[in-house]
């Protein structure tokens, strides 16, 4: 049987094959594409006697007859997943994986003698392990080291895909906030790798279901994010979900009946505050998203919010992160949010560490939207300041699994907690003209020691810059004194 540790171990020194000469981004796209081709041939050699086949591998893509090429291994490579998604037509989860990926070219930077004697190595590494159920010492092994390798990786996804892969203690958190019941549709609209819709299917697995009691959806602009969230479904062994290429905001492809889906569960982590994001179609937008407002061309964080809100039941919920600054902004992001506050939608808001998630080390928040809010619920929002829970790191800062469970208690109680949550009325939240800082209505035994009296330290400002402008006449004077000309 095959542990955990082994198969990440193998995979690991697998991926480094390529890692030592792709950059980061070569590495990630053809290393997961050619392990999903290994996955799907060892699978289909497994189930080859059942009746109900999910799938079909032709002679060409089967990896005993990739382990046999020595020459134009990046051609036959293309041929292989080009014949998985031809003779799997039916099987939309496949479609678009291979065909959207040129392994003859991997990279413009390297020869394609050099690219074939790396492919060939990497093939031969990983021909000494079998990718079956059968060899696996636990369920959704494989998938769970999909995971371990992105994490591996996050130095580099910083600049690569770190705004597309939120980590897993965060997708964790979230997904255990949005509390899913068996049969419950899931979407999110900004997928990226697709980690939050595999966390959501565990958490259900968790609780004693099977993995067909989730319906799961998502959207991502990126045409090769879209394909490694759909070969991150699949090396979690999920074979039902629908995953569409385009842009959300002004592309939304989750349609039916020409009108946008609506699903139980939204979750998502989207783009931080994106320009252009279509304010000029915002005012002729077909599907009637913002009811509440068009935000401002340079920020799109209320768009994606909107989109969210606009497909989400009567009786859902959703859970979204966000920059701070969707808390405070003014101008029409302030007019927004009262509208939407105004609706008493939100049910809680929650602030994060900073630097918990790839690519930024700003601090964020998770907002919970709430369709059907308990009667004891309404009119009011939980805040709740977990800023300073998190184990430091070097380069990354995480969750631990105390912080997790105490988010989500706190959550569940809805109700004071000093120093960490307060249960605010709208009539409060409108006194201060709807802004959702956090620190405003909760303060840490540490803040309310260093609070600051902030008029006063305004005058003291004030008084600085004075001095400062008489300091700087009086400097200036003597240069000009000593025939220094000065410019202007």
């Amino acid at each position: 049987m095959i542990t955990f540790k082994k198969l990440e171990d193998r995979l690991w020194s697998a991926a480094v094959i390529l890692q030592n000469v792709f950059s980061p981004s070569d590495c990630i796209n053809c290393f997961f594409r050619i392990l999903l081709i290994k996955r799907l041939s060892d699978l289909y050699e497994e189930e080859v006697y059942k009746s109900d086949k999910r799938f079909f591998i032709p002679a060409i893509s089967q990896w005993n007859y990739l382990q046999q090429i020595t020459a134009n291994i990046g051609k036959v490579l293309n041929e292989a997943g080009t014949a998985i998604e031809k003779y799997n037509i039916n099987l939309k989860e496949i479609q678009g994986i291979f065909i959207s990926y040129d392994f003859e070219n991997i990279s413009s930077k390297v020869s394609l003698r050099e690219q074939d004697k790396v492919l060939s190595e990497l093939i031969l590494n990983l021909s000494c392990i079998k990718l079956q159920n059968s060899y696996f010492a636990e369920i959704d092994l494989l998938g769970r080291v999909f995971e371990s390798l992105i994490a591996k990786l996050e130095d580099n996804l910083g600049k690569e895909y770190g705004g597309f892969y939120t980590p897993q203690k965060v997708t964790q958190l979230l997904v255990r906030l949005l509390e899913l019941q068996p049969g419950m549709s899931i979407c999110d609209p900004f997928c990226g790798l697709g980690g939050m819709l595999t966390e959501s299917l565990k958490q259900i697995k968790h609780l004693g279901s099977k993995q067909n009691d989730l319906l799961l959806y998502g959207q991502d602009i990126n045409q090769n994010t879209f394909s490694l969230a759909k070969i991150n479904l699949l090396l979690h062994d999920i074979f039902d979900f629908d995953i569409r290429l385009g842009n959300t905001i002004r592309e939304p492809q989750l349609i039916e009946n020409g009108n946008l889906m609506l699903f139980d569960r939204l979750i998502s982590n989207p783009p931080f505050s994106i320009r252009n994001w279509g304010d000029e179609l915002a005012k002729f937008d077909v599907y009637g998203r913002f009811r509440y407002g068009i935000p401002p061309k340079g920020s799109g964080d209320f768009a994606f919010i909107q989109h969210i809100l606009a497909t989400l039941k009567n009786t859902g919920k959703a859970g979204v992160i966000v920059p701070l600054g969707v808390l405070f902004r003014g101008g029409a992001e302030s007019e927004i949010r009262t509208r939407i506050i105004g609706s008493d939608l939100i049910e809680a808001v929650i602030g994060l560490a900073p630097n918990l998630l790839y690519g930024t080390g700003i601090t964020t928040a998770i907002l919970i939207f709430n369709r059907d809010k308990k009667k004891d619920r309404r009119n009011k929002i939980l805040f709740i300041n977990a800023s300073n829970e998190y184990q430091k790191s070097r380069n990354q800062n995480y969750l631990r699994q105390e912080d997790v469970t105490h988010i989500i208690t706190a959550y569940q109680a809805f109700q004071d907690e000093e120093g960490y949550a307060k249960v605010v009325a709208l009539e409060e939240l409108a006194a201060n003209e709807y802004i959702l800082n956090i620190n405003r209505y909760v303060l840490t035994p540490k803040d309310e020691k260093d609070k600051i009296d902030i008029e006063a330290e305004i005058i003291k400002l004030r008084e600085l810059e004075v001095q400062r402008t008489e300091a700087e006449k009086s400097m200036n004077k003597y240069l000009r004194e000593l025939g220094i000309k000065l410019s202007d």
